[in-house]
């Protein structure tokens, strides 16, 4: 008995020199139901200091993370093992601009399908209205294309998440379409139920837009008529999405939680599958690959890195309001500073509304031979009321991301790897910029 004593009184004294956040005498990390020890011993006991306010209260900020470390063996083929921290698929966040990376996804498969017609993502398009929701679009000063083209669309959401033409790449799949062929891949838990617009009701958004494909003579190509999803789609009741103790409704404060049932909802670790589905395909099951082609797969990645000032469109090259985080969290998220580090490359998709602050990446650091991927989401909203703008995203959310980033770049660097990753074809691509369309 006294040598337990003894022996407890030693590891007490040991953890209290080695990890100073236990010294304050802080409450030790407890989370459920999807944590490995990894990522809790990492944040909450090796950098406890780095995220004081998490550590006191984790699950007042509804934190969930996925880091998937990454071996190759001798023929270059990745093998993953995965690290989670408080993932629970059916806990609800509301996505934001997350779901903009399986519209893509999709509209670069459905255009598969369209090129009989002579249709692919480079070629102009105008587009109907049936609804007063609804906007035409006919013309694009500021396309690269020189007229509207869904490449032009998926440029400007993965540089600086454009709602807008991800409002046109969900008017060009349908709501219908959308849920089918998601659950055709296996994502039955995946709901993308609206545009990013607060002028269309539920029933509006389940009302879609006619679509002109045009060749360079200005002849039709072929035309995609007005859609109407019949089924009344909802997240399910299963999932409790009611956030919040309030929130603003105009200018009236409404003293009940904020309902997301009719809204969108995309689980963390679908959102990190379909990131790896990109850069590792052969990894995952044949039913969960994209049918895109080599080029839409390398035009995805140069977007996916690209920080806006480094693309052709002069309306980004403003530094002060699209500066590198813009909307690449992890590692840079807390400066505004311009990245001098050319070997770092975050290939990403963020979210950021109602004070859930959230990014998927797959992290690369071409010179010291590192790759990881990582997904993290974080509620920084202190007074729990929806709609007043009052989140803690640049005291709170964008910090840790930075921070949490680089730590990981870190433990990563140091890390002993038996074979080191061939990162050619991946230069390749991102060094390509021989192309019409940059």
């Amino acid at each position: 008995m006294v040598r337990k004593l003894e022996l407890n009184n030693f590891l007490l004294v040991f953890f209290i020199y080695f990890f100073p956040c236990l010294k304050e005498g802080k409450s030790q990390y407890v989370y459920k139901p999807d944590d490995t020890s990894y990522l809790a011993n990492l944040i909450f006991v090796q950098y406890c200091d780095s995220f004081p306010e998490i550590y006191e209260e984790p699950e007042k900020f509804q934190l969930q993370i996925i880091f998937v470390r990454i071996n190759r063996d001798s023929l270059q083929k990745p093998h993953f093992s995965r690290h989670t921290l408080g993932v629970n698929r059916y806990h609800y966040f509301y996505p934001a601009s997350l779901i903009k990376l399986p519209v893509i996804l999709l509209s670069l498969e459905k255009l598969q399908t369209l090129k009989k017609y002579g249709v692919n993502k480079y070629t102009c398009l105008k587009i109907g209205k049936v609804s007063s929701c609804q906007t035409k679009l006919t013309d694009d000063s500021t396309s690269l294309d020189g007229c509207p083209t869904i490449a032009d669309f998926i440029r400007k959401i993965l540089l600086v998440s454009d709602n807008i033409s991800y409002n046109r790449l969900y008017e060009f799949l349908g709501q219908q379409y959308i849920h089918q062929q998601l659950r055709k891949k296996g994502y039955k838990d995946v709901y993308i139920l609206k545009r990013f617009s607060s002028a269309c009701s539920v029933e509006e958004n389940r009302l879609t837009n006619p679509f002109w494909f045009y060749n360079k003579h200005n002849q039709i190509l072929y035309y995609q008529p007005p859609q109407t999803n019949t089924q009344i789609l909802y997240v399910p009741y299963n999932i409790q999405t009611q956030i919040g103790k309030g929130y603003l409704k105009g200018k009236v404060l409404e003293e009940k939680p904020f309902d997301f049932r009719y809204s969108s909802f995309l689980p963390l670790e679908d959102a990190l599958e379909m990131i790896q589905s990109i850069f590792f395909p052969e990894s995952l099951p044949p039913r969960k690959r994209w049918n895109i082609s080599e080029e839409d797969r390398a035009f995805l990645i140069r977007y996916l890195a690209m920080y806006p000032r480094q693309s052709k469109y002069k309306i980004y090259k403003n530094y002060e309001k699209y500066e590198d985080s813009y909307k690449k969290y992890f590692c840079i998220g807390d400066s505004k500073d311009t990245i001098q580090d050319n070997g770092l490359k975050i290939f990403n998709i963020v979210g950021l509304s109602y004070g859930f602050v959230m990014d998927v990446a797959y992290i690369v650091h071409l010179e010291k031979k590192i790759e990881f991927l990582v997904a993290a989401v974080i509620y920084t909203n202190a007074n729990d009321i929806l709609n007043d703008d009052q989140y803690e995203y640049h005291q709170i959310a964008f910090p840790f991301f930075g921070k949490l980033g680089r730590i990981l770049l870190q433990e990563e660097e140091k890390r002993i790897k038996n074979v080191l990753p061939n990162f050619s074809e991946l230069e390749k691509i991102l060094q390509d910029t021989v192309q019409s369309h940059n």
